[in-house]
């Protein structure tokens, strides 16, 4: 096992790699395996290529497709759009001698105009046809986090010092440990303080003859613990852990004039009030909610047997997730979706919910402020049909003035709305009935 530590290279260095012929290269004697990991929380997603052909995006805390290549030698390219840029930009080149039977994971980290490339580098595990049992790596790539212990054993055996199966800095990898099969726990805790857990994984049951990688990656606004931990395949794709102990939570959002004020239940026998008095426009805290599935009943406030709404829904491990009330008298439903809070230091994130169903389909526009409406041609959201599921795209950075339109028209419902917007911001913006059914009000619903 190899670890490379790469680091970034200037733009000279770039455009002298990128150009490099291959017209002399060796016939080659077999193939070995690629793959990125992205561990810059706050970025967008990187592309990942072989010299001048594209491999696949890589989001973070996520893995690229995994590809086979010769084992020849190749310039391997990472490019992300910057700020203010509307073109992907190369920020980063690394010439690789791929060895045959090897497995190659690209660890991008550090600033993303600047990133640091990591590569761990292993010989890929073959299992004879009678083995079994399966093999581990473990690795870190949680920026924030100093030096790690890693314990790996049967459930129920707490860490103790000196039973640790790795100390890893951040952007180390283990090498491969062949276990027997079974049931294990992933715990990790500061270096030399088994006292000190950081995650503790539910049970996992590996099958026979796999091969993976567990890492930490910084925890962000979309989970509600300090750490996200992912299991990178051999055979490609990732999976991630839950910590037993961090809960998900729930937030419910009040978006309909004819629901009246509400209780909501999370079991079916209404034993379990999660809320009270819930009224219009009302938008709920964060709840502690465990994972899994629920039948979400709202009731008459104080009244259990006039049930108005029973909408089914999936709470996501370690997650956030919003349930929203929507409909008109006689057609009252509800929907439950898991939010991206996470903030990105290229994009404005923007999401739209329209509950304003006194208005059957509308436009949204995000213009700079100043602009006449007549003179923007392509709305951010067109067609957005009442109680559809809210919508999300990037916006410009600025002063901004929002206007909701009938569909197809530049008939104003309500606007403009300032808004001024910066680089990682997240917002999220819904559309209620008012009183008055020719307007709506657009509102934005606060980030926890």
């Amino acid at each position: 096992m190899r670890t490379f530590f790469l680091a970034t290279v200037s733009a000279f260095a770039l455009l002298t790699s990128a150009c490099t012929g291959d017209s002399d290269r060796p016939e080659a004697t077999g193939e070995g395996v690629i793959r990125a990991v992205n561990a810059i929380s706050t970025s967008p997603d990187f592309l990942f290529a072989i010299e001048e052909r594209l491999i696949s995006n890589v989001a973070y805390s996520s893995i690229s497709d995994q590809n086979i290549f010769d084992d020849l030698d190749y310039t391997f390219n990472f490019e992300v759009r910057l700020p203010g840029s509307l073109d992907n930009q190369r920020v980063a080149s690394t010439l690789l001698d791929v060895e045959r039977d090897h497995e190659y994971t690209f660890v991008i980290s550090g600033d993303i105009e600047a990133p640091t490339i990591i590569v761990w580098d292993a010989v890929r595990r073959v299992f004879e046809e009678t083995e079994t049992g399966f093999q581990a790596r473990f690795g870190h790539t949680a920026e924030s986090v100093g030096p790690i212990d890693v314990y790996f054993a049967a459930p129920g055996i707490p860490p103790a010092a000196g039973q640790e199966v790795a100390t890893l800095s951040f952007g180390e990898v283990s090498q491969g440990l062949d276990n027997a099969a079974g049931e294990y726990v992933y715990i990790l805790t500061t270096a030399g303080n088994p006292g000190d857990i950081l995650f503790e994984s539910e049970t996992l049951t590996p099958g026979d003859q796999s091969g993976f990688i567990i890492t930490p990656f910084d925890g962000t606004a979309n989970v509600t613990g300090d750490l996200t931990v992912r299991i990178i395949s051999d055979a490609g794709g990732v999976s991630s852990l839950a910590d037993v102990n961090t809960t998900s939570t729930i937030r419910f959002i009040h978006a309909s004039q004819a629901l009246g004020i509400s209780d909501i239940y999370t079991e079916d026998m209404l034993m379990d009030q999660i809320l009270a008095n819930h009224t219009y426009r009302d938008v709920s805290p964060d709840l502690d909610l465990a994972a899994g599935s629920y039948t979400f009943t709202y009731t008459a406030a104080g009244n259990p047997g006039s049930i108005l709404i029973e909408g089914t829904g999936t709470v996501v491990s370690t997650a956030h997730s919003q349930v929203y009330a929507v409909g008109e008298a006689g057609a009252l439903s509800s929907f439950i979706r898991t939010v991206d809070r996470r903030p990105v230091e290229t994009l404005t994130k923007f999401t739209f919910t329209h509950a304003a169903f006194n208005h059957p389909a509308v436009d949204l526009y995000a213009v700079e402020a100043g602009t006449a409406l007549e003179d923007v041609l392509i709305p951010e959201f067109f067609n957005v049909q009442p109680g559809s599921f809210p919508l999300t795209a990037n916006i410009d950075q600025g002063d901004l003035e929002l206007y909701l339109t009938v569909a197809g028209e530049k008939t104003i419902i309500e606007g403009p709305v300032a808004l001024t917007t910066a680089f990682g911001d997240v917002l999220e913006y819904i559309a209620y009935d008012n009183v008055d059914p020719a307007t709506a009000d657009l509102v934005e619903i606060p980030q926890p």
